[in-house]
C-alpha cells in the first residue's frame, strides 16, 4: 500500500496513551495464525495460536493485544451476531494488530455477505481500540458498518478508537427495509457522546451504501463518523467510494473534525435530488478544519467537492466554522465547495480550480466568506455573504500545473503559486501532501504541495 503519511505509529500511540490514560496501561498477548499450528490454552504463543481471529478475542481481556498472523481469516464457527453476522466482535477494549504490518497480507473477508469488523462494549475504566494493519474486503452489512462497525455502549458514552495502516476496501451497506438507512459502505462510527476516533494512514477505496427500498437514502459510501467528539483523518486515500445520497466518500457529523494530508478522489453521490451533496463529502453539525488535501475528480449533483450543512432548526452561533487551509480543490462535477448554512467559511493558501460550475457557492446564509492568499477560479457567492481578503488570484492567470489531466496538480518552477501564501502556527513542523517541510523557502505555497526547485548539485571531497 501507498503510503500517504509520514507521521510514525510509535508516536501516535504514544501520544494517544497520554490522552487516554494516567500512566501506560499494558496487558497480555494472544495470537492467531494459520500456520498449522496446535491451538491450546490462551493462545498465548504463536505455536499455541488460535486458528481464527475470534477465538484469539474471546480470551482476551481489557488492555490485551491480539496478533494475527499473515492469511485470509473469514466466519469462523463461533461468530457472533450483533446487527448480522461478523468475521471479528469485540466487545472490549483491546489492540488487533497483523503480524507483519502490511495490509495486503493480513486479510478479513466477509465473503460477501457478513460484516468485517464491530467494535461495541460498556463503560469501561479504559477505552482505546486499536486496529492496525489488516485489509478489510469484500464485506457486507445490513444497514451500517460494512467493512467495519464502531460504537461505544452506552452510546452516550465516550470511547476512542484508532484504525491505522488498513485498507477498506470492496465493502457494502446495503438495506432492503422499510425507514432503514444505508449508512457507511466502508467505516461506520457512532456515539452521542465524545467518541474520539483517528484514522491514520488508510486506504478507503471503493465502498458503496445503498439502498434497494425505493424512496431511502443512503449514507456515507466510505466513511461515516456520526457523532460528537474529536475525529481525526490524517494520511489517507479515499477514493472511488460510492452512496446513493449524501457523501459519496464521507459524511460526518461531528462536534471537531480535523482532515489533513488526505486525497479524496473519484466518490460519487449518484442522487440527483438537488438538496443531497457532497460527491467527495458532506459535513454537518459542528466545525471542520481541512489542511494539505487534494479533492479532485469527485462526482455529484451538489457540491461534489465539499457540501457544508446545518440544520435550521439550529441558531446561527451553531452552525459552525468550515476552515479550508492549504488545500487543493480540483475538477469536481459540480461545485467545488457549497455552503448551506455555515457560520463562517475560510479559505486560506487554498487553489480552487476548473470545478464545473463554480468554485464555491453559498446559500441559506448569514455566511462570512473569508478568502486570503488563495487563487480562485469563477467565483460564485449567493445568499448575502461576502468575500474579502487579501493576496488572492482569480481567472486568466494559470497557476501552472504539471499536469491537472492526469491527477498530478503539483506546480512548475513558474508558478504564482510559489511562496504566495501566509504562514501560520500550525505549520511549524508540519509537511505537505507529499511529506516534504511545509515551508521550504521562506513562504508557503498554495495549495497542498510545496513546489520543490531545481537545482544543480555539487560533489566536494
Amino acid at each position: 500500500m501507498k503510503r500517504f503519511s509520514y507521521i510514525g505509529l510509535a508516536g501516535f500511540l504514544a501520544a494517544a496513551s497520554l490522552m487516554l490514560f494516567s500512566g501506560p496501561v499494558y496487558g497480555a498477548d494472544r495470537y492467531a495464525a494459520q500456520n498449522g499450528q496446535t491451538p491450546a490454552g490462551l493462545y498465548a504463543t504463536w505455536e499455541t495460536a488460535a486458528s481464527n481471529i475470534q477465538d484469539a478475542v474471546n480470551v482476551a481481556d481489557a488492555n490485551d493485544t491480539v496478533w494475527v498472523g499473515a492469511g485470509r481469516y473469514t466466519l469462523p464457527p463461533n461468530t457472533t451476531n450483533y446487527w448480522g453476522s461478523n468475521v471479528v466482535y469485540i466487545n472490549r477494549p483491546l489492540s488487533l494488530k497483523s503480524s507483519n504490518g502490511v495490509p495486503d497480507k493480513t486479510i478479513i473477508d466477509g465473503q460477501g455477505k457478513h460484516r468485517g469488523i464491530t467494535w461495541y462494549y460498556a463503560a469501561h475504566s479504559t477505552s482505546l481500540f486499536l486496529l492496525d494493519g489488516f485489509t478489510i474486503t469484500n464485506c457486507w452489512a445490513t444497514n451500517m458498518g460494512g467493512g467495519i462497525f464502531v460504537a461505544p455502549s452506552p452510546a452516550n458514552y465516550a470511547l476512542t478508537a484508532a484504525v491505522v495502516n488498513c485498507v477498506i476496501s470492496d465493502n457494502i451497506a446495503s438495506s432492503s427495509q422499510t425507514n432503514l438507512q444505508a449508512i457507511g459502505g466502508g467505516i461506520y462510527a457512532f456515539s452521542y457522546g465524545g467518541f474520539g476516533l483517528t484514522l491514520s494512514n488508510c486506504v478507503v477505496r471503493n465502498n458503496i451504501a445503498t439502498n434497494v427500498t425505493t424512496g431511502q437514502v443512503s449514507y456515507a459510501g466510505g466513511i461515516c463518523l456520526y457523532s460528537s467528539g474529536r475525529k481525526h483523518i490524517t494520511g489517507c486515500l479515499v477514493e472511488n467510494n460510492r452512496s446513493m445520497a449524501y457523501g459519496g466518500g464521507m459524511y460526518a457529523v461531528s462536534s471537531d473534525l480535523l482532515i489533513e494530508n488526505s486525497i479524496f478522489r473519484g466518490n460519487r453521490n449518484e442522487n440527483w435530488d438537488y438538496n443531497y451533496g457532497g460527491g467527495a463529502m458532506y459535513l454537518t453539525a459542528g466545525s471542520a478544519t481541512l489542511r494539505n488535501c487534494l479533492v479532485y475528480n469527485n462526482y455529484c449533483n451538489n457540491g461534489a467537492g465539499i457540501y457544508k450543512f446545518a440544520s435550521a432548526y439550529l441558531p446561527p452561533e451553531q452552525y459552525g466554522l468550515l476552515d479550508i487551509q492549504n488545500c487543493t480543490i480540483a475538477c469536481n462535477t459540480n461545485y467545488g465547495i457549497y455552503e448551506r448554512r455555515a457560520d463562517k467559511l475560510n479559505v486560506g493558501n487554498s487553489i480552487l480550480y476548473t470545478n464545473t460550475i463554480a468554485s464555491i457557492a453559498v446559500a441559506a446564509g448569514p455566511i462570512v466568506f473569508f478568502a486570503t492568499n488563495s487563487w480562485i477560479y469563477y467565483n460564485s457567492v449567493t445568499g448575502g455573504s461576502f468575500f474579502h481578503g487579501v493576496g488572492n488570484i482569480t481567472n486568466g492567470i494559470d497557476p501552472c500545473f504539471q499536469n491537472p489531466a492526469g491527477g498530478n496538480y503539483r506546480f512548475t518552477k513558474d508558478s504564482p503559486c510559489y511562496n504566495s501564501g501566509t504562514n501560520q502556527d500550525w505549520m511549524t513542523g508540519a509537511n505537505d501532501l507529499d511529506g516534504r517541510k511545509r515551508i521550504r523557502h521562506g513562504c508557503v505555497d498554495m495549495g497542498a504541495y510545496e513546489l520543490l526547485q531545481e537545482a544543480t548539485v555539487y560533489r566536494f571531497r
